[in-house]
């Protein structure tokens, strides 16, 4: 079975595209979900309660992924179909807009012997589109609640997926479309 990867910023819907695979293969499909929230450290930083330089963060989301890696490799021997929320295209795309250098990141990350996805989906939205979604579900985060920022980190995800990082099979998805619109187009990818 593959291993297909979820990006995009947040609200791009990734939780609810993944679900309607969980109905649709239910004990078959194993999903990975990044950041893990097992680091205090990260959940302090994400609620804003700390700031962290920049190569440290980008560390730390790295580690937090590095260490599930056995896992999802595990799950993949298993044959099932193992799911990503997010994964290390996130912290490239996230973490280089705050100083750490996208080229830099990109060194890193392709020289740590991550798992490479067999697909990744980019769900790609305009950041208003994302704020005008988080909005209705909770209250803003770090991340979400700075526009101009959540549109570099389109433009970052945009530039990994036309310059195929680490796998050729980037696909870009239009996430502005109806849910049903956006998961009949997943499940052509993924046939």
């Amino acid at each position: 079975m593959p291993l297909v990867l979820f990006e995009g910023i947040d609200g791009c819907g990734k939780e609810t595209q993944i679900k309607l695979l969980r109905e649709k293969f239910g004990s078959e499909l194993i999903v990975f979900k990044y950041p893990t929230r097992n680091t205090p450290e990260l959940n302090d930083y994400l609620e804003k309660k700390i700031e962290i330089e920049s190569k440290e963060l980008f560390n730390l989301f790295l580690k937090d992924i590095m260490v599930e890696q056995e896992k999802i490799r595990a799950a993949l021997q298993m044959k099932k179909f193992v799911v990503l929320d997010r994964y290390i295209f996130s912290t490239i795309a996230y973490e280089t807009i705050g100083g750490y250098s996208y080229e830099d990141g990109k060194r890193e990350v392709a020289k740590m012997g991550f798992i490479v996805p067999d697909v990744v989906l980019l769900l790609d939205i305009p950041s208003s589109v994302s704020q005008e979604r988080k909005r209705k579900q909770k209250q803003l985060d770090r991340y979400e609640e700075n526009a101009e920022y959540l549109e570099k980190v389109r433009e970052r995800f945009l530039q990994l997926a036309k310059d195929k990082f680490l796998t050729p099979n980037w696909h870009k998805v239009d996430a502005t479309k109806s849910i049903s619109d956006v998961h009949r187009e997943i499940m052509e990818l993924l046939k």
